[in-house]
């Protein structure tokens, strides 16, 4: 569960710096690359928690994608840059949340 909360609080963070500090975001390697290690790593270490693993896998696939992203050259990219660390900081927090909050009847 805490994992998780992490996790959601590391996505609303990526959402506020894609959308308020583009430029800081678009630079080469560090920032992305950054979001998609902590995301991928407090995916993993949700997976031992989780209800269903699918919620912690959806994340995993998730950071390696933003990872893969931190590796192209952002600056010349912003729409691609804006969108895919917008769309990334949604789903992440969102399915990290759920993971946290859902338990289903017979585990409590």
């Amino acid at each position: 569960m805490i994992p998780n909360i992490i996790n959601t609080i590391v996505g609303l963070v990526l959402v506020y710096a894609t959308v308020l500090h583009q430029t800081w975001v678009e630079q080469r390697y560090v920032p992305m690359a950054v979001f998609a290690i902590l995301m991928f790593l407090l995916a993993l270490w949700a997976r031992r928690s989780d209800a269903h693993p699918w919620f912690s896998n959806v994340n995993l696939v998730l950071s390696v994608a933003l990872g893969l992203l931190s590796l192209l050259p952002l600056a010349t990219m912003p729409e691609l840059t804006f969108w895919a660390g917008l769309w990334i900081g949604i789903l992440v927090p969102t399915f990290a949340l759920w993971a946290a909050l859902y338990r289903p009847l017979g585990s409590a």
